[in-house]
């Protein structure tokens, strides 16, 4: 199979695609079927050529179909148990984070999601749900991906490229180090990242996003000036770090800039433009200061949620309740909270008022905006950071007492609610 742009590579791959099989095979026997998704599914999965032979520059995306339900916990130590079969860490050391042990080559995990045939029938409109359905790669068993629902690119909700911007501006915050402890290659790919999901979230805005980076990276260089002509006078060169970083990703033999300080900071900037111009859309709202956005953001609970409520109303129980379901809002809310509350419970850390006005994502979210634009070239603004940190405080048991600190507090908020099982 054809899992990268390297012949050579490709061996690597498909070796490590059969151990995963026979490992999942040994581990879940009700197994029906094991699909790979993500770059290496489409043959664009990134990889770096060493001493020592290629290694992955991505997570392994595998998603598994089997009669029996897993719980989440279940799921993850299968997957910690493969990545270290594999000579990978794993994700079981992400709590509680440490930025110094963020190292590229140890960060390589297996994505691995199991569901059941009837989750298959009721999965949300999201660019996972139809990478899975028309870009995977059967590795094993029974191909079940008719039963996928027949979603199309431009039925993908906006929210889905405002939590990619949230996502990966927040990876942002996690990794980077004021005291300098940060991987070269490891950051760069977090900016890669970054810029990544500037591109997706605005094709998706101008209905003209098409699966595989490489392809959406054309699409963007060719419509950006005319398309997102606000946009592009505050960041004329988004598009071309986006091509930079892309292109890197696909080859990353040269890291395209030594000085990664340098470089977060540009980003830093590229991402916030391009989140206030996407959330002014999305939110049909005026947004240029920070403050305007983070309020937005705490503000957003229809938008946010109600498209996944709708599709999970209409598939699950096959009605469409219209409107009505916008009623059904402050259950969803009170679900993420009870969720997250029990969570906060498993690493005995303080818990949190379960009656809190918003859900914890979107606090975690608007308290984002203020810790990732408090900090610039010449320092911290502490006024900022003080409302970043007194928003996260409403969710996290937060002792910080400068960027750094409260930075890892975040990360910690960030990976105990995310790092769940919601649905």
């Amino acid at each position: 199979m054809k899992y990268t742009l390297f012949k050579e590579a490709d061996k690597k791959i498909e070796k490590d695609m059969q151990e995963i099989i026979k490992e999942i095979r040994r581990k879940i026997p009700e197994v029906i079927s094991i699909f790979l998704t993500g770059g290496f599914s489409r043959g664009e999965g990134p990889v770096k050529k060493v001493r020592e032979g290629f290694y992955p520059y991505n997570d392994y995306d595998i998603q598994v179909i089997t009669q029996k339900k897993l719980s989440k916990e279940e799921t993850d130590n299968i997957s910690i148990e493969i990545s270290k079969k594999l000579g990978y860490r794993g994700i079981g050391y992400f709590y509680n984070f440490k930025k110094e042990e963020q190292k590229f080559k140890e960060n390589f995990y297996i994505d691995l999601k199991v569901d059941t045939p009837k989750d298959l029938e009721t999965l949300l409109p999201r660019i996972r749900t139809i990478e899975l359905k028309e870009n995977s790669k059967l590795l094993w068993g029974k191909d079940v991906r008719s039963i996928i629902p027949n979603y199309q690119l431009k039925e993908i909700p906006l929210a889905e490229g405002a939590k990619l911007l949230l996502d990966r501006m927040s990876q942002l915050i996690q990794y980077y180090s004021l005291k300098k402890e940060m991987d070269k290659e490891f950051m760069t790919y977090i900016i890669q990242q970054a810029y990544a999901a500037c591109c997706t979230s605005l094709l998706l805005l101008s209905k003209k996003y098409e699966i595989g980076y490489l392809k959406s990276m054309k699409i963007f260089k060719e419509n950006y000036k005319t398309d997102f002509p606000e946009l592009y006078k505050k960041s004329p060169n988004l598009d071309k770090k986006i091509e930079e970083f892309i292109k890197w990703k696909s080859n990353p033999e040269k890291l395209p800039n030594r000085n990664i300080d340098e470089e977060w900071f540009i980003v830093k900037d590229n991402i916030l433009e391009v989140t206030k111009y996407f959330f002014s859309k999305f939110l049909n709202k005026k947004i240029n200061t920070l403050e305007e956005l983070s309020n937005g953001i705490l503000g957003m609970r229809e938008q946010f949620y109600l498209p996944f409520l709708n599709a999970i109303i209409k598939n699950k129980l096959k009605i469409n309740l219209g409107k009505i379901n916008i009623l059904l809002l402050p259950l969803v809310s009170l679900i993420l909270k009870y969720k997250y509350y029990q969570r906060l419970k498993k690493f005995k850390m303080n818990k949190i008022n379960i009656f809190l006005e918003k859900s914890p994502e979107l606090i975690i979210f608007g308290s984002l905006i203020f810790l990732i634009g408090s900090i610039d070239k010449n320092g911290v603004n502490e006024d900022l950071l003080k409302k970043g940190r007194e928003l996260l405080g409403k969710v996290y048991n937060c002792k910080a007492k400068n960027w750094e600190e409260t930075s890892l507090e975040y990360a910690n908020a960030y990976i105990t609610f995310f790092l769940q099982k919601i649905i």
